[in-house]
Order: C-alpha cells, then sequence, then structure tokens
C-alpha cells in the first residue's frame, strides 16, 4: 500500500500500519489501520433525581477525565499533545485571535509562550486561515519592543553627548577631531525619536508582509509550499511576537533576531508541511544576503571616514596639506 509524508508530501510504499518512517525527509508518520476494531464507550447510567453527582475530574473513579484531558468545565488550550508524527485532524485558532473571548492581555502573552517556548507544536496544528490576527500579534510585539529599545537610546545617547563633549574639551589640543562622532549623536533629537516612533508600526507591517512573500517565494522555487500565502503568513506574523524581546537593553535586538530565526525555521516546517532543509534554505538564505550587504556597507562607510580619520597622531597616514 501507499503512504503520504505530511510534512515533504512525499508518497512511498509500505507493508504496515502504525508508524512508518518517511524515506525521503525522515519524519514519523502514524498510518491508522481501518480494521481495527473502534474502541466504545461504556454505557453511562442514566441520571437519578436527588442522586449525588459523578465524582469530579480531580479524582479517580467513574467520570474521572483521562490523563491529560482538561478538567470538568475547563477551557481547551487546542494545543495538546499528538503521537508521533500524526497530524492533527483539525487546526486550532491561536490564542490571540480568541482575544475577544480570552482578553487581550492573556490570549496575548499565552500566544507568545506557545510561539517562543513550543513553537514546533504551535505551528504544526495553528489554523491558517487567521492570517489577520497573526500580522495584529506580530506589529504590536515588533511596535512595542522597537520603541522601548528607541527610548532607552535616546537616553543613552543624551548622556554620551555629554560625555564626548567633555572629551573634546580635553583632547582639543591634540589634533583629535572628534566633530563627526557629536554631530551624530547631537542627531538624536526628541522630534527625529518622536518620528521613529509614529513610523515603526508601518515598518513592522511592511517588515512581515515582504518576509512572508520572500519566504514562500523561496519555497516555491524548491517545491516547498504546498499550502497557500496565508499560511507563510501566519508563521511570519506570529514569528514576530518574539521582536517584543527588542526592549531588553544593550543585546536584545540580537537575541530577537536569532531567536526569530530558529522560530521561523521551526514554524515553516510544520506550517508548510515542506521539511526542515527547505525551511533552512527559504529563511537563511536572505539573511546571509542581508548580513553580506550590510559588511559591505559598513566597509563603504569605513573607506569614506577614513582619510578624516587619518590625520589623527599614531594613524599611519599623512594628513593632507595645509594650504597657507
Amino acid at each position: 500500500m501507499r503512504a503520504r509524508c505530511y510534512r515533504c508530501q512525499n508518497i512511498f510504499d509500505t507493508d504496515r500500519f502504525g508508524v512508518q518512517t518517511c524515506p525521503s525527509c525522515g519524519s514519523e508518520v502514524f498510518l491508522p489501520d481501518p480494521n481495527a476494531p473502534k474502541a466504545t464507550l461504556p454505557a453511562q447510567p442514566a441520571e437519578v433525581e436527588g442522586a449525588p453527582p459523578p465524582q469530579g475530574a480531580g479524582s479517580p473513579g467513574l467520570g474521572a477525565a483521562p490523563p491529560g484531558w482538561p478538567a470538568a468545565g475547563a477551557r481547551p488550550s487546542g494545543f495538546g499533545p499528538l503521537p508521533p508524527g500524526q497530524l492533527p485532524t483539525e487546526e486550532r485558532s491561536a490564542p490571540f485571535a480568541e482575544r475577544k473571548a480570552r482578553g487581550f492581555f492573556a490570549s496575548y502573552f499565552e500566544t507568545f509562550k506557545l510561539v517562543a517556548l513550543d513553537s514546533a507544536r504551535f505551528f504544526r496544528q495553528v489554523k491558517v486561515s487567521e492570517p489577520g490576527s497573526a500580522v495584529l500579534f506580530g506589529v504590536i510585539s515588533f511596535t512595542v519592543g522597537t520603541w522601548v529599545s528607541l527610548v532607552f537610546r535616546f537616553l543613552t545617547a543624551r548622556g554620551a553627548v555629554n560625555l564626548v563633549s567633555q572629551l573634546s574639551q580635553q583632547m582639543k589640543g591634540e589634533g583629535v577631531d572628534t566633530g563627526p562622532i557629536l554631530s551624530m549623536l547631537q542627531g538624536l533629537t526628541v522630534t527625529s525619536m518622536v518620528a521613529q516612533l509614529l513610523v515603526t508600526p508601518i515598518f513592522g507591517l511592511f517588515a512581515i508582509y515582504f518576509a512572508a512573500g520572500l519566504f514562500h517565494l523561496l519555497l516555491l522555487v524548491v517545491h516547498g509550499a504546498p499550502r497557500r500565502f496565508e499560511a507563510t503568513l501566519t508563521l511570519v506574523g506570529y514569528a514576530y511576537g518574539i521582536f517584543l524581546l527588542e526592549a531588553l537593553p544593550v543585546c536584545g535586538g540580537l537575541i530577537a533576531v536569532a531567536w526569530y530565526a530558529i522560530i521561523a525555521i521551526q514554524g515553516l516546517a510544520e506550517v508548510q508541511r515542506c521539511g526542515l532543509g527547505k525551511a533552512v534554505f527559504a529563511v537563511v538564505t536572505p539573511m546571509l544576503a542581508a548580513c553580506l550587504c550590510l559588511c559591505a556597507t559598513a566597509g563603504v562607510a569605513v573607506k569614506a571616514l577614513w582619510p578624516a580619520l587619518g590625520g589623527a597622531p599614531g594613524s599611519g597616514v599623512p594628513s593632507p596639506p595645509t594650504r597657507l
């Protein structure tokens, strides 16, 4: 008989039911036996008026909930454990997509915890037909994290201006020109900071759609996008929630970028059922291209500023001639 892998969509032959190993991507696939007897639930006794209620889910005995099930009256989270390699029979809405019923802050932090700490299981089961909630989640997280980071950098720059001003007075007689550094720090005014705060949500929205389009295009190149664009957009939207960590001082941005790459690779493999290799290609390729562009830009900037730095004592580069 023939079976299909839910991750890479590869069709392979097998002679048994149960857990299979895909020969293409190595994923475990559960193939149920159609002839296996179906489990029947025991008949429940009829309720008698005035009889005591059955035992609750928290105590053993008749009426107790099976292990791992939610207690009676509890709202299921929708993201429970699955057998190895088994695809969920139905997708579940993310907690943030149910924010009207759950509450905004409770649903936001529950979704953030799932994305950050259990991304593979979350994206394996999340409903991809609700990309609007995912984009809103990503824009809010990116905006809040960037706003806190901008305010912190503004306050740090104010202190740096005073420090550089004092150093320039002390080093004026040594021929060191601190003017360019001082001008750059003084350019971080209140007006520029407010302008960046206003532009941040728009930039976050653009970045989410741009990243989703780029990831999806690269997946199409390697035939790794069996599902529609909204699945990739859902992944990028929820993955951008990790940029809330930009609010951490000093190294928050670096942590957020590294964590985002890990979540995007794991989530893209699950949400598009494309396998880990194709997900790594789609995520890492544009990041490597961006790093090369940044290195090239930094090299051009250093080359342009080198003549100004060459007049400093001990640089080994002669100062330009002075016209009398």
